[in-house]
């Protein structure tokens, strides 16, 4: 479970725009370096050989997003400061404060994320519906994510 969170906050604020100058043009200015609370609810459905109910899981965590982060595009990485390897991102669009796009990771775990985050004042929402290949088995999950900046980093 812990893959699939890192892969969903990776997917939720990684995106880059075939158009763009650099990976991150499309969203510069929709957040700002500081200290941001995560909060995660992921559904994964039914799990094979887990009781009905045991694919859900809410978490929350914080980190803190440099400047660096942001002109990389690595501000989602997750509570274990790594994200998925061998990704592409397709099909960017960016309308408002709101943009969409696909994720397809290739590698130890495919997997196929199509997202939606929204830019708040203080923020981001997003929804992601995520197909990975864990074990030979396929996995599917949705994941609702809120980031809510806090404030300058300790």
């Amino acid at each position: 479970m812990k893959t699939a969170a890192v892969f969903a906050a990776i997917a939720a604020l990684a995106a880059t725009a075939a158009t763009a100058q650099s990976p991150m043009d499309a969203m510069r200015g929709k957040m700002k370096e500081g200290m941001y609370n995560y909060k995660m609810e992921m559904d994964m459905g039914q799990v094979p050989g887990m009781p009905p109910g045991m694919g859900r899981n809410s978490f929350s965590f914080q980190h803190c997003v440099t400047k660096k982060d942001i002109e990389s595009g690595q501000i989602g990485k997750g509570r274990e400061n790594r994200g998925p390897q061998n990704c592409e991102m397709k099909d960017f669009r960016m309308s408002g404060n709101t943009a969409t796009y696909r994720m397809e990771c290739k590698g130890e775990h495919p997997m196929v994320a199509d997202n939606k985050v929204t830019f708040v004042s203080d923020g981001f929402l997003m929804d992601m519906n995520m197909s990975m290949d864990h074990g030979g088995q396929r996995m599917n999950m949705k994941q609702h994510m809120e980031g809510k900046y806090l404030g300058p980093c300790k």
